[in-house]
């Protein structure tokens, strides 16, 4: 991020000459990262130029350029420095807006699933109904993107630029590694599972646990208890392979699964007693119809299913 008044500071001293070597190149590092935005399109481009060239201006081969310091030159240099001061207050501004950075989000509809490359090189593969949203540029101390639904992450390493997912009231940290994210609005809970690497998960600034390859964290969103278990994350993302895995999953858990799968809507006609089974199958390159004869079988429940018309609708955090 831009420290205005140290930038400032260093205008000042170069437009007086008074930059040693090293504010000099700090200066033209600022310019070298933030040049587009400190001069934004709608200021002059006379002026742009102009400013911008005379900050950057030095010598070949390292030599500092010698800038006269005869006193018709003042005013100019006042000048400047009053004019590049009000441009500088309107790149604040324009900065400080909330429309930038500008953010992205990517949406996948049921029995769709979309692979997202990020601007640091992460790649983020979303399952059916699910939306991420990320800045075009990640700016400052860290990487910061939101997810809701499901998603598979392999985050980039980088240790000075933490990635951060927030998914509901959760927040997982990263440096580099990969990690499967459940997170569907219409779900009461949220689990994590770590593939390779390490993350920390918290909740409202107040750090619930650091996972290690093969744990699941499961957050229960109403009464925010969470369980750490030892898990085989690879039938978390199993579906990345086009393998639908159901594992100890409820009657209705499966119907919401399917349902996002295939982009379809369930009727399930089930006896009472019936409700709380648990379910286990693996289903390889699944069609709907083999699914459907298979979960009647398994549950002695009689499914129908009409196709979604309407598309999904992602409300903002």
């Amino acid at each position: 991020m831009i420290d205005r008044e140290r930038f400032q500071k260093l205008v000042e001293k170069h437009l007086d000459n008074t930059l040693t070597l090293s504010e000099e190149k700090e200066l033209e590092t600022y310019y070298n990262n933030y040049g587009e935005q400190i001069f934004p399109s709608t200021i002059e481009q006379g002026i742009k130029k102009s400013l911008y060239q005379n900050i950057l201006d030095r010598k070949i081969k390292g030599q500092k350029s010698k800038i006269s310091k005869i006193n018709h030159h003042l005013p100019f240099r006042a000048a400047a420095a009053v004019t590049l001061i009000l441009v500088l207050g309107f790149s604040f501004l324009f900065i400080s807006s909330p429309k930038y950075p500008e953010q992205i989000t990517v949406t996948t509809q049921f029995g769709e699933r979309k692979e997202v490359v990020l601007p640091d090189s992460s790649v983020v593969t979303l399952n059916s109904g699910s939306s991420i949203s990320y800045p075009k540029l990640f700016i400052g101390n860290k990487r910061q993107v939101s997810l809701k639904g499901e998603a598979f992450f392999e985050v980039a390493h980088n240790p000075e630029k933490p990635f951060l997912v927030t998914a509901s009231t959760l927040k997982t940290w990263v440096l580099g590694t990969s990690f499967n994210i459940r997170a569907y609005e219409n779900s009461p809970s949220i689990k994590i599972s770590l593939e390779t690497g390490s993350i920390r998960i918290s909740s409202e600034g107040h750090e619930m646990a650091t996972l290690k390859p093969d744990e699941q964290l499961s957050y229960h969103k109403v009464s925010s208890d969470f369980s750490i278990s030892n898990h085989e994350t690879d039938k978390d993302i199993s579906w990345l392979d086009n393998v639908l895995e159901l594992d100890d999953h409820s009657l209705e858990e499966t119907q919401q699964i399917v349902e996002r799968w295939f982009n379809v809507k369930l009727q399930v006609t089930t006896k009472e007693n019936t409700k709380e089974q648990s379910i286990t199958g693996k289903f390889i390159d699944p069609t709907l119809e083999e699914t459907l004869k298979s979960l009647e079988l398994l549950t002695g429940s009689k499914i129908t299913y009409k196709n979604q018309v309407k598309p999904l609708k992602f409300h903002s955090q």
